[in-house]
């Protein structure tokens, strides 16, 4: 655990651009406070159907966006990988006492902490739009830690997958930001499944951020119920084989 310690020191030290780091933070808030009362006029005073509760779109919206934002936090772990490659870290660290899989385990901890850093300061900033419709439990706060540090394993595995896989930074930042734009709009994260064409709902639950935003968005409004913990144990499942491929890729990356 002390060689992950350090390296996570490092990644966060040394290989976080801080500027990605603060538009990770703006741009959703901006989206919430802009998109959120924005659509809200098209949507009128009906609000959005979550479990039994109904809530303003601006809440609804903003439990969508710390899912949102975890995912794009998620692709630090992939970054990291490729400037490690490009300048030559990569062979440096490695005839160091660190292995490959301390190597992974140090990325895969930084996504998890950035992506809970960027959400607690979303949800802080958001929640003048959760007044009144968000009922914080102790339960749903569980609820919520999990989905984040299960979507930061997931998609941070994903990245790394990406980044081993590609000779070119151009070509990972087009991958990498093509796949997440899929994840992004094929999801409950800006609008509801509900009332979508059956294909397109269908896609909604191939799609993990779906299961991520639904989990967050029941812990927030404390709507648990037992379709909420299937999607529990789905995500789990996926985000475990995710995790099982990016560890091989590591394992037989070539440096």
């Amino acid at each position: 655990m002390n060689a992950v310690a350090v390296l996570l020191y490092r990644n966060l030290v040394a290989s976080i651009d801080k500027v990605f780091l603060i538009w990770q933070i703006m741009f959703p808030i901006i989206y919430i406070f802009i998109a959120g009362y924005s659509y809200s006029a098209l949507i009128g005073d009906q609000g959005v159907a979550i479990g039994d509760a109904s809530v303003p779109y601006p809440a609804y919206l903003a439990a969508g966006m710390v899912g949102f934002n975890m995912m794009n936090s998620s692709t630090a772990a992939g970054s990291i990988i490729w400037n490690d490659k490009r300048n030559g870290m990569l062979k440096q660290i490695l005839v160091m006492p660190f292995a490959r899989m301390h190597y992974i385990l140090g990325n895969i901890v930084t996504t998890m902490l950035m992506g809970l850093a960027s959400a607690g300061l979303i949800l802080l900033a958001g929640s003048p739009t959760l007044i009144g419709s968000a009922q914080p439990t102790l339960l749903g706060s569980l609820y919520i830690l999990y989905a984040l540090l299960v979507g930061a394993i997931f998609f941070g595995s994903i990245a790394v997958i990406i980044s081993t896989r590609l000779k070119s930074s151009e070509g990972f930042n087009v991958i990498v930001n093509s796949v997440f734009l899929f994840f992004s709009f094929v999801s409950s994260a800006f609008y509801p499944s509900q009332g979508v064409p059956g294909a397109l709902g269908a896609a909604f639950y191939v799609n993990p951020l779906t299961y991520i935003v639904d989990i967050t968005r029941a812990g927030i409004f404390n709507q648990i119920t037992f379709f909420t913990n299937v999607e529990v144990g789905i995500i789990a499942a996926v985000a475990a084989g995710t995790f099982a491929l990016a560890t091989m890729s590591i394992l037989r990356m070539k440096v």
